[in-house]
């Protein structure tokens, strides 16, 4: 076969044309397929090196998540494999995660435990303001019905005078009936200040200076003129009130406060029965 279309004959230089189309799009086709063999080598390892970092990198951690993951759909072009473009786009989509805003609710063991501190903090206010409501009320009720005596009334400061005014050691006993007391000064221990009150049942004794003592006319208990139990059912010798020299050198006597006397056991001037 002649390499000259024209030296041909009509149907062999019509043939011979068209092997040379032929030879010509299927060269053309094979040098399209070489320049393109390097473009996509070139994508797949950007996919590959892409898919790498994905996987890498790490996951947002969700609590509760309400997610929705997308997902490239498959390409298929009767079978064949794409360039990689679509295999990015999956592993891209498989990578993004769009997470929901949420609401933890506190599971019923926790919401008991915050109603039983409430529950705790209300008790001890509550209880705290009725105790000090309580204290205040009962200090305010104190001093309302704590008795406060004026100078010169029983249970209040008796003014006697200064000390020179005093009865002498061997004077009878002084009484003096708004204070409750028989005033008598001694030797040993200075003025005193006997309650008029005999220590066995509560009655007025008095002073017999025949005898020179103290009898009960109830049950007749005896006393000293210093107020020592003698005889009779008296437990104890007579109960005095402190006597004190104030500022100025003047005598006081504080019927508000009582000293009892001493057992009558122990008393010096005890008669022993025979």
């Amino acid at each position: 076969m002649a390499d000259n279309p024209t030296d041909l004959s009509g149907d062999d230089r019509e043939k011979r044309i068209a092997e040379l189309k032929a030879k010509m799009q299927a060269s053309a086709k094979k040098t399209k397929v070489q320049e393109a063999a390097p473009a996509a080598k070139t994508n797949v390892k950007a996919v590959a090196a892409t898919a790498v970092e994905d996987k890498a990198a790490p996951a947002p951690a969700v609590v509760q998540p309400s997610s929705e993951v997308s997902v490239a759909p498959k390409s298929a072009s009767n079978g064949a494999a794409s360039n990689g473009a679509a295999a990015a786009m999956a592993l891209a989509g498989a990578a993004t995660v769009t997470a929901a805003p949420f609401f933890i609710e506190d599971s019923p063991e926790v919401k008991a435990r915050k109603d039983m501190t409430r529950r705790e903090f209300l008790t001890y206010a509550w209880g705290g303001a009725l105790g000090l409501l309580a204290l205040q009320s009962g200090v305010g009720l104190f001093f309302f019905m704590m008795p406060r005596f004026k100078a010169g009334e029983f249970g209040g400061v008796f003014f006697i005078g200064p000390e020179s005014s005093l009865p002498s050691t061997d004077a009878p006993p002084d009484p003096n009936t708004s204070g409750k007391f028989w005033l008598v000064n001694t030797v040993d221990e200075g003025p005193k200040a006997l309650y008029m009150v005999c220590t066995h049942l509560g009655c007025l004794y008095k002073w017999e200076q025949a005898n020179n003592r103290f009898e009960c006319p109830c049950h007749g208990s005896k006393f000293t003129r210093e107020g020592l139990y003698i005889e009779g059912p008296a437990p104890r010798s007579l109960d005095t009130f402190i006597v004190t020299v104030i500022e100025g050198g003047e005598v006081a006597v504080d019927t508000g406060k009582k000293e009892l006397g001493a057992p009558s056991s122990e008393s010096p001037a005890r008669v022993i029965p025979a």
